[in-house]
């Protein structure tokens, strides 16, 4: 609860940053600058994202069950993008890892591990876009702190990439002689029951989540994820190269593609369920730094977060649609 009424001030308080100063009369008119061709084709471009999406998580997931079809991956990927949208604390990704276990032909630790990978590829990319943005814009022209923040998350996402290419079998290796060597020193009651059981999943999941974070060992299978993450991100920012097109036709090239980046990496800051807060406040900062007004960015920021509606109806129908594959 202190973690939720944490966000949720951190959330108010961003939208005070992005509220305060905005004339409401020319935010009204950014808004109404916006067609409806443009609304539809940042969705499609939002949607080409979430697809391309799923099938980078379907193929991390059928490099352990090669007879994974990819559709076994929609439903999951749907659902938990959807009670992230609306929950606190990532639920959506719990309910990835844990609720369709059964669908997906794989234990928790497998899937866990395939959305660690996931992060940090999209940690790389996203970085590396808001990075290569900077270089346009005087020092100081964006907060100091984030730019921090952002290579902290940068270089783990670097850190946890190398480890599981380069170092994932002799940590395995390591921690299972390490495991084995503490089990043979606990007394036999605690290998009795409940004790044993999980004395014995312990290491079981634990190479499971190793077998996952091992799908990035294969050079050629790493390249692979990281061009078609590149794409992801490609799509994703068309939403906002469109949007911004159309509420100031002489936008500078780098702007939108700054907003995607600051609004992507802010969702790893406390705040509301869906981002609300953080999201819009640095994808309107990111838009700003390349000279345009605050109600125009601030006009980008909202209607790029409004578009994620439509996906997160789609995903909780999803969640509540009846079947059996799913597990509580």
């Amino acid at each position: 609860w202190l973690k939720i009424a944490f966000g949720l001030v951190a959330a108010a308080g961003f939208v005070w940053l992005l509220a305060r100063g905005l004339d409401p009369a020319a935010l009204a008119r950014a808004f109404s600058s916006l067609s409806v061709r443009a609304v539809l084709l940042s969705l499609a471009f939002m949607g080409c994202a979430h697809a391309l999406r799923i099938v980078r998580w379907w193929w991390m997931l059928r490099a352990l069950e090669p007879n994974l079809p990819v559709g076994a991956c929609i439903r999951p990927f749907l659902a938990g993008m959807a009670i992230n949208n609306v929950l606190p604390l990532r639920a959506g990704d719990a309910v990835r890892v844990l609720g369709f276990r059964r669908q997906l032909r794989s234990s928790a630790m497998r899937v866990f591990g395939t959305l660690v990978v996931e992060r940090a590829l999209d940690l790389v990319l996203v970085s590396g876009i808001f990075f290569t943005c900077l270089l346009g814009l005087p020092a100081g022209a964006f907060p100091p702190h984030f730019v921090t923040a952002a290579a902290w998350l940068a270089g783990a996402a670097v850190v946890v990439l190398l480890v599981s290419m380069l170092f994932l079998p002799a940590i395995g290796r390591i921690s299972g002689h390490a495991f084995q060597s503490f089990r043979e020193r606990l007394p036999g009651r605690f290998l009795a029951g409940r004790g044993r059981r999980w004395t014995e999943a312990l290491p079981r999941q634990g190479a499971h989540l190793a077998e996952a974070l091992g799908v990035v060992r294969s050079t050629p299978r790493t390249l692979a994820l990281l061009a078609l993450s590149a794409i992801v991100w490609v799509c994703e920012g068309g939403a906002f190269v469109v949007l911004a097109e159309a509420l100031m036709p002489d936008a500078a090239l780098l702007g939108p593609w700054l907003s995607l980046a600051a609004g992507s990496l802010a969702t790893g800051l406390p705040s509301a369920p869906g981002y609300i807060g953080a999201f819009d406040y640095f994808a309107a900062l990111g838009f700003a730094a390349y000279g345009s007004t605050p109600e125009i960015a601030a006009a980008l920021a909202l209607t790029v977060h409004a578009l994620w509606a439509p996906y997160t109806v789609v995903g909780l129908v999803c969640y509540w649609l009846p079947s059996s594959d799913r597990r509580p």
